[in-house]
């Protein structure tokens, strides 16, 4: 019965995937174990594809759950926390009304400024980091400025993520209006004639309906805000300000004096205190990603 059911065929596949899934988890078994190496080992010692320390030791893990003298890990970890969850929920809120407006609102030249707005994806971020640096630095009555000059503006304080967080979510907004322009306009009609307000109809009966699509655009918000390096390395000079996909690359320059050697286990270490979040994030929600993709492209 056993030979019946064994096919080579689906073991060689097995084996296949196997072998996809060791070389995809590579990264995370090597930074794993380099994270039990002392600096003075891991800069001494020859570095094979699976580090095996001599001395293994757990403060850099202890260092990553409660912060150590070489680096803030705490305020690092809290600071992306509050800036991701700052950043999804306008997000959500910015998507699901700007979808809101384009789907069911009439006005004229609305459709214009919604190829305008889809238009701006395709501007690089890269492009638009001096042009930013300036509007932070020139912001009007902030930071010394006289109008426009004068001061730095917003620049190293917590406005750059208060202010330059959040925005128009384009993407978020292509997906709703796409799922709202799917939903019976007499639903809205029946709302009203029952006595709901605008409120009432946006939070209570709309949205609800796009529960899936907000789940998407959460999530895709909070893994990009989690992992971005741009805004507080660019326009944040404080280690109080810092987030940790930043802290990572200024530790590597501030942690050791002249001539000492630099933590690289504790750099890494980090590197894994930000990867880790995202990849639970994204695996237990990832059919939250399919579904909200999903019902955008289902025609009604």
């Amino acid at each position: 019965m056993f030979a019946k059911r064994f096919k080579p065929s689906r073991a060689l596949g097995h084996l296949v995937l196997l072998g996809v899934g060791l070389v995809l988890l590579y990264p995370l078994i090597f930074m794993i174990m380099a994270g039990f190496f002392t600096k003075q080992e891991f800069t001494s010692s020859v570095i094979h594809a699976f580090p095996v320390p001599k001395e293994p030791t757990l403060d850099n893990f202890k260092a990553l759950l409660a912060g150590s003298t070489d680096a803030a890990v705490t305020v690092y970890f809290r600071n992306s926390v509050l800036r991701t969850a700052y950043n999804t929920f306008w997000a959500i809120l910015t998507s699901f009304l700007g979808g809101y407006v384009f789907a069911r609102l009439r006005f004229k030249g609305r459709d214009q400024l919604f190829l305008l707005l889809l238009a701006t994806q395709m501007i690089p971020t890269t492009i638009a980091i001096i042009p930013t640096y300036l509007e932070f630095a020139r912001f009007p009555f902030f930071g010394g400025n006289h109008v426009f000059t004068g001061g730095k503006g917003i620049l190293d304080t917590w406005w750059v993520y208060l202010i330059g967080g959040p925005g128009i979510n384009i993407m978020g907004t292509f997906l709703v209006k796409q799922s709202l322009e799917k939903v019976p306009i007499e639903l809205d009609e029946a709302a009203k004639s029952d006595g709901a307000g605008t409120f009432r109809l946006l939070f209570q009966i709309l949205f609800p309906l796009q529960l899936p699509i907000m789940a998407f655009i959460a999530i895709t918000t909070a893994l990009g805000t989690w992992n971005d390096f741009i805004t507080p390395f660019f326009y944040t000079n404080s280690d109080s300000l810092q987030t940790l996909p930043s802290a990572i690359t200024r530790l590597s320059s501030v942690m050791a004096s002249p001539g000492a050697v630099i933590n690289y286990p504790m750099i890494i270490t980090l590197s894994l205190g930000v990867t880790i979040p995202a990849l639970l994030i994204f695996f237990f929600f990832q059919k939250y990603i399919v579904q909200g993709l999903a019902n955008t492209g289902i025609k009604g």
